[in-house]
């Protein structure tokens, strides 16, 4: 992806493209890794030919999550990890390394296809969801 086409993305989403969203919508679109806000602060900030804060790394996450730019990820607690990868998918977490891999809701079977209305007793609207399965690699 070009700089222009995440410019493009960022406008698509409504989100205006400075430098700073910029550079950090082009080092989340091409990561898999799901990096935290700190792990973002520190690929990108050298990118940048003026000083980059903390304070503007959060706040760009924030608006690229508000702008369903990317999404966050929980996969322990207290850690929020960004992913651009908006397609509906699951997550590996590697419990000896703590890598986070990408699943495919192909790779999973007897996933249900629509959950009932009276999700908890009808007092909630499920919006979506997410599954985190932990583990490790095989010798």
């Amino acid at each position: 992806m070009t700089v222009f086409d995440v410019e493009q993305l960022l406008n698509d989403h409504g989100v205006k493209p400075t430098p700073q969203r910029a550079v950090i919508t082009d080092y989340l679109v091409h990561t898999h890794s799901h990096p935290t806000a700190d792990d973002v602060f520190a690929a990108v900030a050298e990118k940048l030919p003026v000083p980059l804060s903390r304070a503007t790394v959060y706040n760009t996450l924030n608006i690229l999550v508000e702008h369903k730019v990317v999404q966050e990820v929980h996969t322990e607690p207290g850690k929020t990890r960004y992913d651009a990868n908006l397609s509906d998918h699951h997550h590996f977490v590697d419990s000896v390394s703590g890598e986070i891999i990408d699943v495919s809701l192909e790779n999973i079977s007897h996933m249900p296809v629509s959950l009932s209305k009276d999700f908890l007793d009808g007092k909630f609207e499920l919006e979506g969801y997410q599954i985190t399965f932990f583990g490790k690699k095989k010798n």
